[in-house]
């Protein structure tokens, strides 16, 4: 048991001072490490932009749903003044005394509850 523990201890001992992978190895291996190390960076980066552009994107959807709704709701305001206005002036034309009412008329619900 203490063979293991040795073992263990000198394993950890390797992995904490950096003994585990030399100096030689990369020495060898430069152009793959440095391959690996370079895909790894542009991953990172073509993720990040990929990212910040969604994040972008998702931003001017919610401008244009807000500046559509914005824009239905004062073509609509629009929309009711001009037929009140053609409403006023084809009531003054016909010379019929009538008036619009400042008051929208209030519904009177009559069915029976239950």
């Amino acid at each position: 048991m203490s063979k293991f523990f040795s073992a263990l201890a000198s394993g950890g001992r390797t992995v904490i001072q950096g003994d585990l992978v030399s100096s030689k190895f990369f020495k060898q291996h430069f152009f793959p490490t440095a391959f690996v190390v370079l895909s790894c960076l542009a991953i990172i980066a073509l993720r990040f932009e990929c990212v910040t552009s969604q994040n972008t994107i998702d931003n001017l959807n919610k401008q244009i749903n807000i500046m559509s709704t914005a824009k239905q709701k004062e073509r609509s305001h629009y929309m009711t003044l001009t037929r009140e206005s053609a409403m006023l002036h084809l009531v003054d034309s016909l010379k019929l005394g009538l008036s619009i009412p400042d008051r929208r008329p209030e519904i009177v619900d009559n069915s029976p509850k239950f």
